[in-house]
């Protein structure tokens, strides 16, 4: 059976028709168009008579069907069906012998004659419509991948996505050398031509994830020195803060260590150490702020500023500390004088029994006569009933006669009793005496006189010397386990301890002997001339250097505070050692700066790529483009100090989630690297046919 088409209209004729000579056939083919009525439908039934060759017959039907959009249409689903991986023998096979299983069933012609038939119309089409069909070819080898890309399993096995580069590189491969190999087996290759293709096809897939990465790195290369210099023009604002956020995570992940953590916040906020955002970050962030204010003098202004204003207020902080640590009254001379009173009544057994002591009865030597010269001796002498009717009111004890009177050339001599005889001072006046100059002493000091303070406090201690020489027991009594330290008492003991540190074994066994009244008191002492060099240090001194950072200074206050506020003292230092590190970031010189600014970009390269490579392609990247540039440049610079020199951990919490996102052009590669992810495996798989 053959179909022609006639006129438009399909007309099936008998085998006949073959055998016959070309004019027969011709002369049938017109007498059919004939007999057939205008506008009637095509006709599908045999036609008797005239008959064409195959040939002529085969001609007609590609002039007229393969021409038409029908038949470039078939070009392209034959074209999508072959071009599927090792089913697509199989499935346009399946499709052709479909096709004519159906037109047997409705004709009732041959089937194997159908199946030729279908076979050569497929050919036909794709030899009419050769571009058509490998499109289709490209689309059914794609589409196939994509379909499998698609899913986990499937983007895993070819390569598409993985663990490392060397996962990716090794299953894609795998999958397209198995993939090529079936295919040449699928269209019939030999075993030869089977292993052939899957080595190239191996080989191709095998360095598809290696080239792309390559090509991906190099875009983003690109991208990290061109997208800060155009976010910077686009919006300074944001391109400020992702500096600083990727700063941030840098040191973070580097040395989380050095970071400020929420303990180090507690131990600010509670000793008012006013922090900012530079000092959450650590060596990355801080030299973000050391080269902005390189490149811009008005971020530099705003860092140093900060900065300065912060390590002004530095000495009166460490001084409030220090207050703090002695319950508030360390510096307090009330309170120091009232704990050397309860000292004094806690060791009171030891005083009485001086005071008893037959030699503490009369006690004035050639050399106290000599102190009575001093004017401010005398007023010490002067102040002894009433301060001693004060002390006396606390302790018991009563007021102590003035021993002596003024003759009227206004000299100082001895009282006459009724009697005639002289009224001799004994130990417990002089006690008080020695106590009367010791609070002159400390007034002194701490009014700033240091010369009035040493030459009283020199006058004390001749008093003190002639008196422990003629009542050994008064100096054991006044001293006890203060005169390891040099110290008539616990406070001053504290005191001396603070300026010249002993070893700390042999200290720390003299502060065994201390009462617990008397170890407070050594405490105060302690802190006291703390404060006091604290007070006494220069400007612009790092009293957190001096004070407290050296092992000795650490090892004695452990000794004087205890564990617990040793560790009050720790915390405080290293909060304020991470704040002052923003200032000591900004010690490069002015040559240096100048330096900096010839390639003004060269620090944000840096900070955003984390190596000098970055540095000198930003300067570069910025001398070229610097006319263009800069302004936006500076802003940025300004943005990125203000971000830095202000209190506020929830901008700074924002600006590390914006460095974690992907920037665009990342987003962009990642889109197109996905996007030609199964093209480029499907061409792997094409070059291997």
């Amino acid at each position: 059976m053959a179909t022609l088409n006639i006129n438009g209209r399909r007309v099936t004729v008998d085998d006949g028709f073959l055998q016959m000579t070309p004019e027969q056939q011709n002369a049938t083919v017109e007498e059919i168009a004939a007999s057939l009525p205008a506008g009637s439908q095509p006709q599908d039934k045999p036609a008797a008579g005239r008959h064409l060759s195959y040939e002529e017959g085969l001609k007609e039907l590609e002039k007229e069907d393969l021409g038409s959009a029908s038949g470039r249409v078939g070009a392209g689903l034959t074209g999508m069906l072959e071009g599927v991986p090792v089913l697509g023998p199989m499935l346009l096979g399946g499709t052709q012998r479909g096709a004519a299983a159906l037109t047997s069933a409705i004709e009732g012609s041959d089937y194997d004659e159908n199946v030729k038939e279908a076979q050569r119309i497929s050919e036909a089409a794709k030899e009419k419509h050769p571009r058509i069909n490998f499109a289709g070819q490209l689309a059914g080898n794609v589409g196939s991948m994509a379909a499998g890309g698609s899913t986990a399993l499937g983007a895993r096995a070819l390569g598409i996505t993985g663990r490392s580069l060397g996962t990716r590189a090794g299953a894609s491969l795998a999958s397209s050398a198995l993939i090529s190999g079936a295919d040449t087996a699928a269209r019939g290759g030999d075993a030869k031509e089977i292993v052939g293709s899957a080595a190239i096809g191996g080989g191709i897939g095998g360095a598809i994830p290696i080239v792309g990465a390559g090509l991906r790195r190099l875009g983003q290369a690109a991208g990290e020195q061109i997208s800060p210099f155009i976010n910077a023009v686009r919006n300074p604002a944001q391109e400020a803060e992702r500096r600083v956020g990727a700063a941030i995570t840098r040191d973070v992940s580097a040395n989380p260590t050095m970071i400020l953590n929420q303990a180090d916040e507690a131990a600010a906020r509670a000793n008012n150490i006013p922090l900012v955002n530079a000092d959450r970050g650590g060596e990355t962030t801080r030299a973000l702020a050391r080269s902005v204010a390189n490149q811009s003098p008005e971020a530099r202004a705003i860092i140093e500023n900060t900065a300065s204003d912060r390590f002004g207020a530095q000495s009166q902080r460490a001084m409030n500390f220090v207050r703090r640590l002695t319950g508030g009254n360390a510096d307090d001379l009330a309170f120091q004088e009232n704990l050397r009173q309860t000292a004094r009544a806690t060791n009171a057994p030891a005083y009485n029994a001086a005071y008893r002591d037959p030699a503490a009865q009369q006690v004035f030597t050639p050399r106290i006569q000599q102190l009575m010269q001093s004017p401010t001796f005398r007023r010490a002498v002067d102040m002894v009933p009433r301060k001693s009717a004060d002390r006396g009111a606390v302790s018991g004890a009563r007021e102590i006669p003035n021993p002596f009177t003024q003759n009227s050339q206004g000299q100082y001599v001895l009282r006459q009793r009724a009697d005639g005889t002289l009224v001799s001072p004994n130990l417990e006046f002089w006690d008080h005496v020695q106590r009367n100059l010791r609070s002159f002493s400390d007034k002194a000091a701490r009014a700033g006189d240091n010369t009035t303070a040493s030459e009283i406090t020199a006058l004390r201690q001749a008093l003190n010397g002639d008196l422990d020489t003629a009542v050994p027991a008064f100096q054991r009594a006044r001293q006890g386990a203060a005169g390891f330290f040099g110290a008539d008492d616990a406070v001053d003991a504290g005191r001396n301890f603070a300026n010249t540190p002993r070893g700390i074994p042999e200290a720390q066994r003299a502060w065994r002997g201390f009462n617990p009244t008397e170890r407070q008191a050594f405490a105060t002492g302690y802190a006291s001339e703390l404060i006091d060099k604290i007070r006494a240090s220069p400007d612009r001194t790092n009293v957190i250097s001096t004070i407290f950072r050296n092992q000795a200074s650490r090892e004695s206050m452990e000794m004087v505070f205890g564990p617990q506020r040793m560790r009050q003292i720790e915390a405080y230092v290293r909060v304020e050692d991470l704040a002052d590190r923003l200032r000591g970031s900004m010690g490069n010189s002015t040559t240096a700066r100048q330096l900096v600014e010839l390639g003004l970009g060269a620090g944000a390269g840096y900070a955003y790529t984390g190596d000098i490579s970055g540095g000198i392609t930003g300067a570069l990247l910025a001398r070229g483009t610097r006319m263009v540039g800069q302004r936006a440049d500076a802003r940025v610079m300004e943005n990125i100090a203000r971000l830095l020199s202000q209190d506020n951990p929830g901008a700074l919490r924002g600006a590390v989630q914006l460095a974690a996102r992907n920037p665009s052009y990342m987003q962009a590669l990642d889109r197109l690297s996905n996007a030609l992810a199964v093209p480029a495996r499907s061409g792997a798989l094409a070059t291997a046919q």
